[in-house]
């Protein structure tokens, strides 16, 4: 199983930690996160994330402010 590793967000509550978790969860190719320190460690499904799948990860990283360059070979794996 393929692990993202990104630099987690800055919460500004447990609420909004909260929705940016079950967003992220609710995007299909991923199976599972896990906090590690100031990482995320995001465990995606087997085969190719979907153009939309990918325009999900694009959405709440940009609203979170988080680097986006991370996501972006996802769609050729």
């Amino acid at each position: 199983m393929d692990v993202l590793v990104v630099r987690a967000p800055m919460y500004h509550s447990p609420g909004d930690e909260a929705a940016f978790a079950g967003w992220l969860k609710r995007i299909r190719a991923v199976s599972g996160v896990q906090n590690r320190g100031r990482d995320l460690h995001i465990q995606l499904r087997p085969g190719k994330v979907s153009s939309d799948e990918l325009r999900e990860f694009r959405a709440l990283f940009h609203r979170y402010g988080m680097d986006t360059s991370d996501i972006e070979g996802l769609g050729r794996r």
